[in-house]
C-alpha cells in the first residue's frame, strides 16, 4: 500500500514538473451588451451590423470574433412600441350624419383621426368610443386579431347634424429594439 502510495505522488509530482506547475489558461468569448433602446416598428427602417444582419433575434459572440469586435445588434420585441406607432390607421370616415353628436368628439379636436388618436392619448382600450365592427373586411387584422374602430361625433351650425369621424386602427405587437455590443476574451 506505502508502495502504491509512493508512486502515485512520484507521478503527481512529475506531471507538474514536466508542465512548469502552471495550468494552461483558457478563455471564453463573452457578448457585452449595451442597454437596448427603442428603434421603430418599420423593418426596412432598422439596419444589424454584427455578422448575418438578422434583425429578428440577438447576436451572441462566437470565437470567430477578435477581442474587441464590436457592432450595432437589432432584434425585434414583442410588445407595446412608443405610442405614435402604436397603431397604424387602416379606414378613416369623416362625413354628415342627420343624428345628434353623440358621443361628441373630445374637446379642441380637429375633425380627422390623428387628431382623435391624439385626443385620447393613443389609448384605445377602454374607451367609450370604441365599436364592434366585422374586423373580417381587413386583412391586417386577420393577421393580428387586434384591430379598434371608434367614432365620435362633431356638431355642427344645424343642430340635428353632426359630423362622424370613424377610425379603424390595427395595433402593432412587435418592433425593433437595438444596442451596441463589444466581444472580449474572458479568462476562465
Amino acid at each position: 500500500m506505502k508502495r502504491i502510495l509512493f508512486f502515485a505522488l512520484c507521478w503527481l509530482c512529475g506531471c507538474t514538473f514536466l508542465t512548469g506547475g502552471q495550468a494552461e489558461l483558457r478563455y471564453k468569448m463573452q457578448t457585452e451588451r449595451q442597454e437596448a433602446y427603442y428603434l421603430s416598428i418599420d423593418a426596412e427602417k432598422v439596419q444589424d451590423t454584427c455578422p448575418g444582419n438578422d434583425i429578428l433575434k440577438q447576436y451572441t459572440c462566437s470565437k470567430e470574433q477578435a477581442d474587441g469586435f464590436t457592432c450595432f445588434d437589432v432584434y425585434v420585441v414583442q410588445g407595446r412600441p412608443a405610442n405614435v406607432q402604436e397603431y397604424t390607421l387602416l379606414q378613416e370616415t369623416v362625413n354628415k350624419q342627420a343624428l345628434s353628436p353623440q358621443p361628441r368628439c373630445p374637446e379642441g379636436m380637429q375633425p380627422h383621426c390623428d387628431s382623435f388618436l391624439k385626443a385620447l392619448n393613443y389609448n384605445l382600450e377602454f374607451s367609450w368610443y370604441l365599436v364592434d365592427f366585422p374586423s373580417s373586411s381587413f386583412p391586417q387584422c386577420r393577421e393580428t386579431y387586434d384591430c379598434k374602430r371608434i367614432d365620435c361625433y362633431q356638431p355642427t351650425e344645424v343642430e340635428t347634424e353632426s359630423t362622424l369621424i370613424s377610425c379603424v386602427y390595427k395595433r402593432n405587437q412587435i418592433f425593433f429594439v437595438g444596442s451596441d455590443i463589444t466581444c472580449r476574451q474572458k479568462a476562465y
